[in-house]
């Protein structure tokens, strides 16, 4: 009996001495990158997370509500995320004893081998060999249980949570995409249609000049090189309109299908005119996009979540204490089986002692986990900055460009007065009319494009900045990662 108590001394002290060594999983992660003090901009707007209703365009607003009802690739997000709840609940369910019914019921024929002892029948000394059939039935109720000691399976089922809040973000970061790509391809839509406007009144403009060409020309003040010059140049202002087209087309379809449409579909009509742009709106500092940016928010979790697989690695290897129980009936005959009850309960001690190196290497695998997802973290975040500073760079820029061109549409417009004054007091020839004519053209057509670029670099810009879709999240699963979030505060 001493012996046995010191024995039992022994192995809790043992065990003792082992839970000081289990492994503590970090509940969160310090940015692995210096992070910036401020932005190159800070902006004077305030920030709205629904960014595209800034714009003041009621048709943009109701695109982007039809891409959130009807997008596919946030379809297959949602169900991603049905799929990662599942497995969170899974990993959690080793928490619980796990308890199955039994009932069985077995016939077995046994052969009986008398030929060593002769029986003496009638006196006539034949050998009788005999069988025997038993029957038995059974029903029973089995349990097993682990007791989680160093807290193994409740890091698996962690990181299973973990995977899940990951998971949420990673549909965020899908629905704060699909408004940036609506609006980008609205825009691009409006611009190309107002270039078909646009081509349509040059065409015009070129079609007066190509009168007044050939008026002179038939009044002998014009050469016929002047005629066949206006002739050319109206021609391939009509050439580029089937271009536009084939890319307003390219582009309809585009749209159709981020709105889960076939890509025949009409999505929308418009007038081929472009918002003006609004004010700047606040970027607040580089530490914010930690908690704003969906994709910066899942890295995190990634990591934290490897982390904890290192936890349960690390607890795999300490010993385990196992439980069973069984009770219920056992009996030869089914008329019996509830007058005799049968039970066991057993408890055993398992301590790995020999794997190959199984378990170890298992623990140097998840913590080079643990470090590539801190560097990918690392990238995650340096990346978001640089979609920042880039969109900023990008605006600023294209201010700056915007308001250059349209200075020179302005001159070029006043070339082409005074060409074609000169022209028609015939004290110049054609070709000054021509080549301002030309360029006049080409610079209307870069200056709408360069207002739509212009639109594309705030669209950027407020997609950089990051935001939440989570409050549209199925409600059993918010509540779960609610609560899971809650737990490790």
């Amino acid at each position: 009996m001493k012996r046995s108590v010191q024995a039992l001394i022994a192995i809790a002290a043992s065990l003792l001495v082992t839970c000081c060594a289990v492994y503590k999983p970090q509940t969160s992660v310090s940015a692995p990158v210096a992070i910036p003090g401020q932005f190159s901009d800070p902006g004077s707007e305030p920030w709205s997370e629904q960014w595209w209703e800034a714009f003041g365009d009621d048709t943009l607003n109701e695109l982007v509500e039809r891409a959130f009802a009807d997008n596919l690739d946030l379809r297959r997000a949602w169900a991603r995320l049905v799929q990662a709840d599942a497995l969170a609940r899974q990993a959690g369910s080793a928490l619980w004893p796990q308890v199955n019914a039994e009932g069985g019921a077995a016939r077995t024929r046994i052969f009986i081998d008398t030929s060593r002892f002769p029986v003496d029948i009638g006196g006539l000394g034949i050998d009788v060999s005999s069988s025997a059939v038993t029957k038995l039935y059974s029903l029973a109720i089995g349990a097993a249980y682990e007791v989680d000691l160093w807290r193994r399976v409740a890091s698996v089922k962690r990181a299973a949570e973990l995977d899940l809040e990951a998971t949420v973000e990673n549909v965020n970061t899908i629905a704060v995409t699909i408004p940036a790509e609506v609006a980008r391809l609205w825009f691009y839509i409006v611009e190309l249609k107002g270039q078909e406007l646009l081509l349509d009144e040059q065409v015009a403009v070129g079609k007066q000049f190509l009168d007044l060409v050939e008026l002179r020309f038939s009044e002998g003040l014009a050469s016929a090189v002047d005629v066949y010059q206006q002739r050319q140049q109206l021609a391939a202002t009509r050439t580029q309109r089937p271009l536009v087209k084939a890319q307003l087309e390219l582009l309809e379809h585009q749209l159709a299908v981020l709105l889960g449409q076939p890509p025949l579909t009409s999505v929308a009509d418009t007038k081929g005119t472009l918002p003006p742009l609004g004010p700047l709106p606040q970027t607040g500092v580089p530490a914010d996009l930690l908690k704003r940016r969906p994709d910066v928010r899942a890295a995190e979790l990634r990591v934290i979540a490897a982390d904890y697989r290192v936890a349960a690695a690390v607890a795999d290897r300490l010993p385990a204490i196992r439980l069973t129980g069984n009770v219920g009936y056992q009996a030869n005959r089914s008329s019996d089986l509830f007058d005799g009850d049968v039970w066991t309960i057993a408890a055993n001690l398992v301590a790995p002692i020999i794997d190959g190196g199984r378990r170890a290497a298992e623990v140097d695998r998840t913590k080079a986990v643990v470090d590539e997802l801190l560097t990918a973290y690392g990238q995650t975040l340096l990346v978001a900055f640089q979609e920042v500073e880039d969109a900023l760079a990008q605006e600023r820029n294209q201010h700056d460009y915007l308001g250059l061109l349209e200075k020179q549409v302005e001159l070029a417009r006043q070339t082409l007065d005074a060409a074609q004054t000169r022209y028609v007091n015939g004290q110049g020839d054609y070709l000054p009319v021509l080549t301002a004519l030309q360029s006049l053209q080409r610079l209307e057509r870069a200056y709408l494009t360069a207002q739509r670029d212009l639109l594309i670099s705030r669209i950027q810009l407020c997609r950089a900045l990051g935001g939440s879709w989570a409050q549209e999240t199925p409600q059993p699963i918010q509540e779960s990662v609610t609560t899971n979030s809650e737990r490790t505060r």
